[in-house]
């Protein structure tokens, strides 16, 4: 028999963070479920935490060619069994309850695309009310022209996604926004399971700290909003675990922000109001 849910998790030298994540998925009450892990060729022991789940979850580790979330994330899709996708980040962590309330919220509402709120981790508790706002202003932007997702994390009804093409994989950044403001073209909306919710890891925040990471998202945001989707390198990201060693930690780069990139964005903000007034 088939699961419900098939979990995809896309990896690249995660093997701190991922075991965390396979524990929770362990310890889910509805058991309806299979995991696939794919990896894009990690240099660590991502293969060897996650391979320790074998025998006590339906798991699969797959090497992918590209060090891509989208092309990761869509790959996994093609090659799994469930009725629904869910769509989750190595360094997220989730309740024991996640997929049970999931599959109810699912069940009554018949829906197609599910997006569960977000919450920061215990140690940056003050930082609740900013989520909460987030989530709010995301479920809110369904109702524009510019559409928002709140991050890789979500559920998907497996058949529709493949129909769509899943994520674009041209995309520098933002190719969860960018799946969201396409699936509004085939006439669906998103639900959000606001009970349901996703703790993040602001382990990128961290290491490059709150401003430089504030000004990343509004230049990801400005730019969707007045410009179009990210298809070109418009700051340094990179992908993969690697990144948050405590030795690498300690080596964050000052922030350098391009402000004729800003003050172009600012001056496209301002002549899309005088349009719209």
């Amino acid at each position: 028999m088939k699961p419900f849910f098939s979990v995809i998790i896309p990896t690249l030298n995660e093997e701190k963070y991922l075991p965390k994540l396979l524990n929770d998925l362990l310890k889910q009450t509805k058991k309806d479920f299979e995991v696939i892990v794919v990896d894009g060729n990690s240099r660590d022991k991502t293969k060897e935490v996650t391979t320790k789940f074998n025998n006590i979850l339906d798991i699969k580790f797959i090497n992918h060619n590209k060090r891509n979330v989208a092309s990761q994330r869509n790959f996994g899709a093609s090659n799994v069994q469930g009725k629904y996708l869910v769509f989750l980040d190595a360094d997220a962590r989730i309740k024991a309850s996640f997929l049970k309330k999931a599959s109810k919220k699912i069940i009554k509402d018949k829906g197609l695309v599910f997006i569960p709120f977000l919450i920061p981790e215990k140690r940056f508790k003050e930082y609740q009310i900013l989520f909460d706002l987030f989530n709010l202003m995301t479920e809110f932007s369904q109702n524009l022209n510019k559409r928002f997702s709140l991050g890789g994390s979500m559920i998907i009804e497996k058949d529709f996604f493949l129909l769509i093409s899943g994520f674009n994989e041209k995309l520098f950044v933002a190719e969860d926004h960018e799946l969201i403001q396409r699936i509004a073209k085939w006439g669906v909306r998103p639900k959000f399971l606001h009970n349901t919710k996703v703790t993040v890891c602001l382990r990128r925040i961290e290491k490059e700290g709150w401003l430089k990471s504030f000004y990343k998202y509004f230049l990801s945001t400005a730019h969707r909003l007045f410009i179009g989707e990210i298809k070109d390198r418009i700051y340094d990201y990179e992908m993969g675990g690697q990144l948050y060693d405590k030795k690498n930690l300690k080596k964050a780069k000052k922030i350098t922000i391009n402000f004729n990139q800003v003050k172009r964005l600012f001056n496209r903000f301002l002549k899309e109001l005088e349009i719209e007034s």
